[in-house]
């Protein structure tokens, strides 16, 4: 289950960005995930959950959102493709893959530390 090891490397980013913003909890993770990345969505939740237990992190809500693929081909297809588009679904050629098989971090909401 590689979920978990990505889970790991998604706390990591989420331990540090809280600790640089001093944050006293970390209520939500948001997580692009590509269509084609290969990741169990409910898989990689249950994985961060157990590593994020404990202190600030406990209960935060891991929301997974899933980026489409997009391919580009020689023939001039641009587009989303299905999950079983391997080749393009126009020609049947290979395409370029512009979008699709990423994992990123893009939001992460905390209580910050009242200043006083």
């Amino acid at each position: 289950m590689h979920e978990f090891g990505i889970a790991t490397d998604i706390f990591s980013v989420v331990d540090q960005t809280a600790r640089d913003n001093k944050a006293k909890k970390v209520l939500s993770v948001t997580v692009e995930v590509g269509q084609l990345a290969m990741i169990n969505p409910e898989q990689l939740k249950f994985s961060f959950d157990v590593i994020a237990d404990d202190g600030p992190y406990a209960g935060a809500e891991l929301k997974v959102v899933t980026v489409p693929a997009v391919a580009r081909c020689k023939c001039g297809f641009e587009g989303r493709l299905g999950d079983d588009d391997y080749v393009c679904p126009s020609c049947g050629g290979m395409y370029e893959l512009l979008e699709g098989r990423g994992i990123c971090v893009k939001n992460i909401e905390v209580e910050l530390e009242d200043d006083e």
